[in-house]
Protein backbone atom coordinates (compact mmCIF):
# COMPACT_ATOMS: atom_id res chain seq x y z
CA UNK A 1 0.00 0.00 0.00
CA UNK A 2 1.61 3.24 -1.17
CA UNK A 3 0.89 6.12 1.22
CA UNK A 4 2.88 8.87 -0.48
CA UNK A 5 3.99 9.09 -4.09
CA UNK A 6 6.29 11.65 -5.67
CA UNK A 7 6.40 11.68 -9.49
CA UNK A 8 8.87 13.70 -11.56
CA UNK A 9 10.42 13.45 -15.05
CA UNK A 10 14.11 12.50 -15.12
CA UNK A 11 16.45 15.49 -15.02
CA UNK A 12 13.87 17.77 -13.38
CA UNK A 13 14.09 19.34 -9.97
CA UNK A 14 12.24 17.51 -7.21
CA UNK A 15 10.38 20.03 -5.05
CA UNK A 16 7.97 19.42 -2.17
CA UNK A 17 7.12 20.45 1.40
CA UNK A 18 7.05 18.29 4.51
CA UNK A 19 4.04 18.83 6.77
CA UNK A 20 4.99 17.14 10.02
CA UNK A 21 2.78 17.36 13.13
CA UNK A 22 3.58 16.38 16.70
CA UNK A 23 1.17 16.77 19.62
CA UNK A 24 -1.46 18.13 17.21
CA UNK A 25 0.80 21.05 16.21
CA UNK A 26 2.87 21.71 13.12
CA UNK A 27 6.42 20.72 14.05
CA UNK A 28 9.13 23.37 13.91
CA UNK A 29 12.74 22.27 13.72
CA UNK A 30 14.75 22.96 16.86
CA UNK A 31 18.15 24.65 16.76
CA UNK A 32 20.59 22.32 15.02
CA UNK A 33 17.93 20.06 13.49
CA UNK A 34 17.55 19.33 9.77
CA UNK A 35 15.01 17.40 7.74
CA UNK A 36 16.42 14.70 5.47
CA UNK A 37 15.19 12.53 2.64
CA UNK A 38 16.85 9.24 1.75
CA UNK A 39 16.06 7.74 -1.65
CA UNK A 40 16.84 4.05 -2.26
CA UNK A 41 16.17 1.33 -4.79
CA UNK A 42 12.71 -0.20 -4.28
CA UNK A 43 14.03 -3.76 -3.93
CA UNK A 44 16.39 -5.44 -1.49
CA UNK A 45 19.26 -4.53 -0.80
CA UNK A 46 17.69 -1.02 -0.99
CA UNK A 47 20.85 0.67 -2.28
CA UNK A 48 20.98 4.34 -1.24
CA UNK A 49 20.75 6.64 -4.30
CA UNK A 50 20.44 10.07 -2.66
CA UNK A 51 20.60 11.68 0.77
CA UNK A 52 19.47 15.30 0.88
CA UNK A 53 19.31 17.65 3.89
CA UNK A 54 17.06 20.70 4.32
CA UNK A 55 17.16 23.44 6.94
CA UNK A 56 13.37 23.79 6.73
CA UNK A 57 10.33 21.85 5.57
CA UNK A 58 10.87 22.77 1.90
CA UNK A 59 12.93 20.47 -0.32
CA UNK A 60 14.13 21.54 -3.76
CA UNK A 61 16.97 19.73 -5.52
CA UNK A 62 17.90 18.52 -8.99
CA UNK A 63 17.52 14.79 -9.58
CA UNK A 64 20.58 12.98 -10.87
CA UNK A 65 19.01 9.53 -10.54
CA UNK A 66 18.01 7.62 -13.66
CA UNK A 67 14.41 6.81 -14.49
CA UNK A 68 12.79 4.13 -12.37
CA UNK A 69 10.92 3.30 -9.20
CA UNK A 70 12.43 4.11 -5.81
CA UNK A 71 11.41 4.31 -2.15
CA UNK A 72 12.07 7.22 0.18
CA UNK A 73 12.07 7.99 3.87
CA UNK A 74 11.96 11.35 5.58
CA UNK A 75 13.36 12.09 9.00
CA UNK A 76 14.97 14.60 11.30
CA UNK A 77 18.70 14.77 11.95
CA UNK A 78 19.90 16.53 15.11
CA UNK A 79 23.20 18.28 15.82
CA UNK A 80 24.68 15.03 17.26
CA UNK A 81 23.92 13.34 13.91
CA UNK A 82 21.21 11.19 15.54
CA UNK A 83 18.28 10.61 13.20
CA UNK A 84 14.60 10.07 13.83
CA UNK A 85 12.43 8.69 11.03
CA UNK A 86 9.08 10.45 10.68
CA UNK A 87 8.02 8.85 7.38
CA UNK A 88 9.38 5.30 6.89
CA UNK A 89 10.04 3.96 3.40
CA UNK A 90 8.90 0.38 3.99
CA UNK A 91 6.38 -1.52 6.10
CA UNK A 92 7.20 -4.53 8.29
CA UNK A 93 7.14 -6.83 5.23
CA UNK A 94 9.49 -4.56 3.25
CA UNK A 95 6.68 -3.35 1.00
CA UNK A 96 7.03 0.27 -0.16
CA UNK A 97 5.06 2.89 1.74
CA UNK A 98 6.57 5.94 0.04
CA UNK A 99 7.36 5.77 -3.64
CA UNK A 100 9.36 8.04 -5.94
CA UNK A 101 8.71 7.53 -9.65
CA UNK A 102 11.19 9.10 -12.04
CA UNK A 103 9.65 9.12 -15.49
CA UNK A 104 11.58 8.79 -18.72
CA UNK A 105 11.89 11.86 -20.93
CA UNK A 106 11.14 11.57 -24.62
CA UNK A 107 14.23 11.85 -26.80
CA UNK A 108 14.21 14.72 -29.29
Amino acid sequence: MIINRLIVPEGNKLEFNVEHHENDKLYELAEGELYYIKISDSVDPFTLRAYILSQNSHFSFPLTIEEGEYVFEIGILDERQDSRIILPALDERHRPLNQLLILRRLEY
